[in-house]
């Protein structure tokens, strides 16, 4: 059985756990039965182990203008895979990230709406914040869409706890320093 990265440099438990409440952007992928994959990056939240997604099908104008989390929700709704990566990192030594596979159900209760909303209004927004009017309204509200992933596979890797290879260089002095004596 080969190595793999969540292996050799696992971010799992808790360390995982508080990535996840920090990470702000979920790219998801979705692919209908034999359909091409759709990928794009989205909005969520944490609750315990589980992790949210907000899904937004319209940009809200008079013309219904679809967004790409539209072809998520018909993806899922029919059915369709789910995969995600949440990563962060500049550098290769710095990268962590986590990988879910499965499929995602539908939150329909209110109440759960609602403690939803309030997790991303505290991840996401403060006040003032140019766009918090319009992400609340009741109109964006009411066609929002929000699922929570059942991953049927998750890894999770930080290269941040790896040791750095040492580097060997030769280097040569000028040749002013070696002509000094």
């Amino acid at each position: 059985m080969p190595i793999t990265l969540g292996h050799l440099a696992p971010l799992d438990g808790a360390k995982r756990q508080g990535f996840l409440e920090k990470a702000l952007w979920l790219r998801l992928a979705t692919a209908p039965s034999g359909g091409r994959i759709h990928i794009s990056p989205v909005v969520f939240v944490t609750v315990d182990d589980a992790i949210y997604i907000a899904l937004d099908p319209t940009v809200g104008d008079p013309g219904q203008t679809t967004t790409p989390d539209h072809r998520h929700i018909e993806t899922i709704d029919a059915g369709g895979t789910v995969s995600a990566l949440i990563d962060q990192g500049d550098e290769l030594a710095s990268v962590r990230a986590v990988t879910l596979e499965g499929h995602a159900e539908p939150v329909t209760d209110p109440e759960d709406v609602e403690q939803l909303l309030d997790l991303v209004a505290e991840k996401y927004f403060h006040v003032g914040h140019p766009h918090l009017e319009y992400y609340f309204s009741a109109g964006n509200v009411a066609a929002r869409r929000w699922y929570r992933i059942v991953p049927e596979h998750i890894d999770g890797w930080d290269m941040r706890v790896l040791p750095q290879p040492p580097i060997s260089d030769l280097l040569r002095f000028p040749a002013h320093v070696h002509d000094a004596q």
